[in-house]
């Protein structure tokens, strides 16, 4: 059981209607796509921690960042007992450079509209969470 919540920072990259998703290689939700992400270093600005994990996971390079949200993603066990507590801050970006590949912890990458992601395994919620983030563009 964590002690506290781990911050952590994602990434919504976007073109025209198509959106990055990674498939998770590992736990929590090994096999689910989501957007790129991960934990927040010591000493690292939330910003710069969603800039390193985007490259890290996907070697693209954001060249602009905008912040859109902040969510709590919490999960419990069979038994009821807690298993994660992340806090994340989601940024959102249409400019970049690089072509997209799996890294890291991500076994597959791909773009996909939000009516392809309602067929897939995503993490809870992703397809709704990219529609909140984007009604606001």
């Amino acid at each position: 059981m964590p002690l506290k919540p781990i911050t952590g920072a994602s990434v919504l990259v976007y073109d025209k209607d198509k959106f990055l998703l990674i498939k998770r290689g590992k736990d929590p939700y090994e096999g689910h796509w989501s957007l790129p992400g991960g934990s927040q270093e010591v000493g690292e600005t939330l910003e710069a921690a969603a800039k390193r994990e985007l490259k890290e996971e996907t070697d693209l390079t954001a060249t602009s960042l905008k912040f859109a949200k902040v969510r709590d993603r919490i999960s419990y066990g069979d038994d009821g007992a807690l298993k994660y507590h992340f806090v994340l801050a989601t940024f959102v970006t249409n400019t970049f450079t690089g072509e997209p590949k799996a890294l890291d912890d991500a076994t597959d990458i791909g773009w996909f509209s939000l009516e392809e992601m309602k067929t897939m395994l995503t993490t809870p919620d992703t397809p709704e969470f990219i529609m909140e983030i984007m009604k606001d563009k």
